[in-house]
């Protein structure tokens, strides 16, 4: 049965397919074919593009500088939420034993020491990298 029915939609398909191209037909290759005769308005003329201009691109936006939040001590989401506080949105963490440890719960660890250091001017598209143990763990 589910066989049957499975022809059925494709030969439907098929079908559908079929009907939806349009054929045209080739131009007739006959000697008594008579050649097209071009009509009484002439071609328009290719357009022209547009002069390029000889502005110069707007340079970007320089990015803003502001001081690097302190950190330490703090747990790691804590240490997140103040640094995008203050504008900086790029931020990375690791844990400090060189456990090679995931940061999947970010209110499970403190942060031991970061870089760049707190109270550092820095543009705030500069990368904040956080050190951190699990809570409980001693820092190194």
């Amino acid at each position: 049965m589910h066989r049957h029915r499975a022809l059925t939609l494709l030969a439907a398909a098929g079908i559908l397919a079929l009907t939806a191209c349009e054929v045209t037909e080739p131009p007739s290759l006959s000697p008594t074919a008579t050649p097209s005769t071009p009509t009484s308005e002439p071609a328009a003329p290719p357009a022209v593009p547009p002069a390029p201009t000889t502005k110069a691109p707007a340079p970007a936006p320089a990015a803003a500088t502001a001081a690097v939040p302190n950190a330490i001590g703090h747990v790691l989401q804590t240490a997140q939420d103040n640094a995008q506080a203050a504008g900086f949105y790029y931020l990375g963490s690791t844990d400090a034993l060189g456990q090679s440890r995931m940061q999947v719960l970010d209110r499970n660890w403190t942060v031991c020491s970061q870089t760049p250091a707190a109270g550092t001017q820095a543009s705030t598209d500069t990368k904040i990298v956080f050190n951190t143990v699990k809570l409980g763990e001693t820092c190194p």
